[in-house]
């Protein structure tokens, strides 16, 4: 008999707003800032009052709640941690890394033309799985894969649990830019400790890079 272990997912929603125009002036006004980016352009944090962001956010936080009931947590009202912009060109993309300090990371597509890229959710035991486990089966499932992929779909938003290590594959599109928000979210009750590292400089502790 097959007993089940540890399960994770990805809680999916598609939100429709347009705020290319908005990160085009994010990118031409923010010195931007390199971690888990390779190439291309990723800004420092957005400011969280920008009118422009609201709907996102708001719909955002709902969704999380939802989500987290999955996970039986007791405080189910999760609030924006902080935002950033992601914009890849041909060949860029993102390496593999988590989130620490926050519940739940996701991520929001603003643009994403064709062959721009996959989101791509990777074993925690990945290097030691790809070589052992490389074997001749019928299919992949979530028993035997060692990566998972998601589509980088327009309007379409990703929550997952923050640990989850992930990555974005190369934009092999020539003519457009791959554009999205990354995001974290933390317990009401956390947010004031979250913030008051980061105004201590430590933002960078927000995302670990592999």
């Amino acid at each position: 008999m097959f007993t089940p272990l540890f399960t994770d997912g990805v809680w999916n929603t598609t939100f429709v707003i347009d705020l290319k125009d908005y990160c085009s002036f994010i990118r031409k006004t923010n010195k931007g800032r390199i971690l888990s980016n390779s190439g291309g352009f990723q800004s420092t944090d957005l400011n969280l009052s920008d009118y422009q962001l609201q709907p996102l956010i708001n719909h955002i936080q709902s969704e999380a709640s939802f989500f987290s009931q999955v996970y039986n947590i007791k405080n189910s009202s999760f609030v924006m941690d902080n935002m950033w912009i992601n914009i890849n060109g041909y060949k860029d993309y993102n390496i593999p890394h988590t989130h620490t300090q926050c519940v739940f990371s996701g991520v929001y597509y603003v643009q994403s033309p064709k062959d721009c890229g996959v989101l791509s959710f990777n074993r925690g035991y990945k290097p030691v799985m790809g070589y052992d486990w490389n074997l001749n089966v019928t299919s992949f499932n979530s028993h035997n894969a060692v990566s998972w992929f998601l589509p980088c779909e327009k309007h379409k938003c990703y929550i997952f649990p923050s640990y989850l290590e992930h990555c974005v594959e190369p934009n092999l599109n020539k003519e457009e830019e791959r554009i999205s928000i990354s995001f974290n979210l933390v317990q009401s009750w956390e947010i004031i400790y979250s913030r008051v590292e980061r105004s201590q400089g430590t933002i960078e502790s927000t995302l670990k890079t592999k």
